[in-house]
């Protein structure tokens, strides 16, 4: 299928369009309290890819000068619905740089056209939305005629907390092999809807996995994940409360630390899964697992709202964002959404 549109082309992305990619991406940041411009390495198609089986990027040009003015596409992973493996596409947004915002009038054919070249491959579309993001929220969560419908699921905490000293516990924390962390995770897993099947998925396999032992038995499994080599945060600005709070020492406050203006954060991704979401037994993990890290900006972890470990974090300092979680569809008639609702929703946020 090619892309129909008398001012702009839509072609899928390759290693040649790095530089193109890498200038999108710069042109744009989240805004907010805190404003972050979310980068993707030197290779940001091999960046994509780590995130899934399959990754369909595509790059908008405009057609008189073949400049490349935005992009967006689809990353193809394996996903828990109801204990049954499906392929889900998790759509990481349509990105245009400023100049174009307002010229780019073609977007319910750039969904469609996406969704044609994805639908083969792909069982159910999902995407997150940051809460602060108003105008996306007010785009996408209206429907619209010949646009997707994107249907609320939960909210999403990510969490910011500081490495360092945090109380013993009664507990053992210790290193575990992968093939013991995979097969406690693959008995939890099928708890829960939209998560791995497999800790033997993407770059989640390159964790650095540890559990908490009672008396020799696993009772719960939590990883470390550096994705800095390709995926980084460069805080651009602080603004309001923030601009003051950044000037602070924050660390001795037992809040995480601010990065500088203008550089990338110094951070590493962390999941954990514990028996029956017991509430005390995440404290412990989350709290030992911040003592062992080495020390850095922050670690960040995210839970879908309805989770019940949120309530560990009651006793843990920390900085939050939130995002919203949606099952995106063109099918008015589609039962996923209700499939998706029918069990507590996981989703590891070094992936979104």
């Amino acid at each position: 299928m090619s892309f129909q549109n008398k001012k702009f082309t839509l072609t899928r992305a390759e290693k040649k369009d790095t530089a193109d990619i890498e200038k999108i991406m710069k042109s744009g940041s989240f805004s907010g309290g805190i404003e972050i411009q979310y980068l993707r390495g030197d290779d940001p198609l091999a960046s994509f890819e780590k995130e899934g089986t399959e990754s369909y990027i595509y790059i908008l040009r405009e057609k008189e000068h073949g400049e490349a003015v935005g992009m967006g596409g689809c990353i193809v992973r394996p996903a828990l619905v109801n204990g049954k493996i499906k392929r889900a596409g998790y759509l990481t947004g349509l990105k245009v740089i400023p100049e174009y915002q307002r010229r780019v009038m073609c977007i319910p054919e750039i969904y469609r056209f996406l969704y044609e070249e994805t639908k083969n491959y792909i069982d159910f579309y999902y995407s997150s939305i940051l809460e602060e993001n108003t105008a996306a929220l007010l785009l996408l969560e209206k429907r619209h005629k010949n646009m997707p419908e994107y249907r609320f699921l939960d909210s999403y905490i990510v969490y910011f907390c500081k490495t360092g000293n945090f109380k013993k516990t009664n507990f053992q924390i210790a290193r575990c092999d992968f093939s013991q962390a995979e097969e406690f995770y693959i008995k939890e897993a099928e708890k829960y809807n939209l998560t791995y099947p497999s800790l033997n998925s993407n770059d989640l396999k390159n964790g650095e996995f540890y559990g908490i032992y009672e008396n020799s038995q696993l009772l719960g499994i939590g990883y470390f994940l550096n994705q800095q080599d390709y995926k980084n945060y460069v805080i651009k600005s602080y603004s309001g409360i923030y601009k003051y709070i950044s000037k602070l020492p924050t660390r001795l406050l037992k809040y995480p630390s601010f990065p500088k203006e203008n550089h990338s954060a110094d951070y590493t991704s962390m999941g954990i899964m514990v028996k029956d979401n017991n509430v005390e037994l995440g404290y412990e993990l989350i709290t030992q697992l911040l003592k062992i890290s080495p020390k850095r900006d922050f670690v960040m972890l995210g839970l879908l709202e309805k989770d019940p470990l949120n309530k560990a974090f009651s006793r843990i300092k920390n900085i939050k964002y939130r995002s919203r979680i949606y099952h995106v569809t063109w099918d008015k008639e589609d039962k996923t959404t209700d499939e998706l609702k029918e069990a507590l929703l996981k989703l590891e946020v070094a992936f979104l």
